[in-house]
């Protein structure tokens, strides 16, 4: 149950996790200014092993965390938190916005996530919001997170067009895990042919290995 002051102003138990101190002095700072609405109990950690270390030893309602830092990630260290204290509640907090590190933190179970250069308002609105157990992005946030399939999508259909229609035929036969033997009975081809076919859709389509060429597959919708 949240703890409450004389002013009857919920005590919100709070860990900042962040390797400088400057911005965890900031937001300090900014959450200090929200007393009159929440009141927090203020807590620190400069990186993701001393997060660790302090939520096993003090139960925190929210934690504010950096993508960023020496040592363990962001993103690890709120797995590892949610693997044990699974009921708090997580707010990221990023000068990136890019959708690789915005997803990375929504896959390790964050709640919400933000930029830093938020305001206390917007701050304000983020913790009530993942505190009443809804998730909250930022808006620069939201939008990354609503453009990027559709752009991976216009991203892999011009990746295609590149493709010969043979290339396609082989792509389609890798993805159902056939062997360039296989493949090359199938569209009666010389397995060196399948093999050049193979290594110019690896050039391609950038990626290492027949795991990536079937990953690719299936996003560019060839094989369903």
């Amino acid at each position: 149950m949240t703890a409450k002051n004389k002013n009857n102003t919920q005590i919100i138990q709070v860990l900042l996790v962040d390797d400088h101190k400057m911005v965890r002095d900031g937001l300090r700072m900014m959450l200090g200014s929200l007393k009159k609405v929440l009141q927090f109990d203020i807590d620190e950690a400069d990186s993701g092993e001393e997060a660790l270390k302090k939520i096993n030893r003090r139960e925190y309602q929210l934690i504010i965390i950096d993508y960023r830092m020496p040592g363990i990630s962001g993103a690890e260290t709120i797995t590892r938190i949610l693997r044990y204290k699974s009921n708090i509640k997580i707010l990221a907090l990023s000068n990136y916005d890019e959708l690789p590190y915005i997803q990375g933190m929504i896959d390790a179970g964050a709640h919400g996530y933000v930029l830093k250069n938020i305001e206390p308002a917007q701050l304000l609105l983020a913790i009530k919001t993942i505190l009443s157990g809804k998730i909250y992005y930022s808006n620069e946030v939201a939008t990354k997170i609503i453009e990027g399939p559709q752009k991976e999508i216009i991203s892999n259909t011009e990746r295609v067009q590149k493709l010969t229609k043979r290339e396609i035929e082989v792509l389609k036969l890798i993805a159902m895990e056939m062997t360039n033997e296989e493949i090359a009975e199938a569209l009666i081809l010389g397995k060196r042919t399948v093999d050049a076919h193979r290594q110019n859709l690896l050039n391609k389509l950038n990626v290492k290995n027949t795991v990536g060429l079937i990953k690719f597959a299936y996003k560019a919708k060839l094989i369903i």
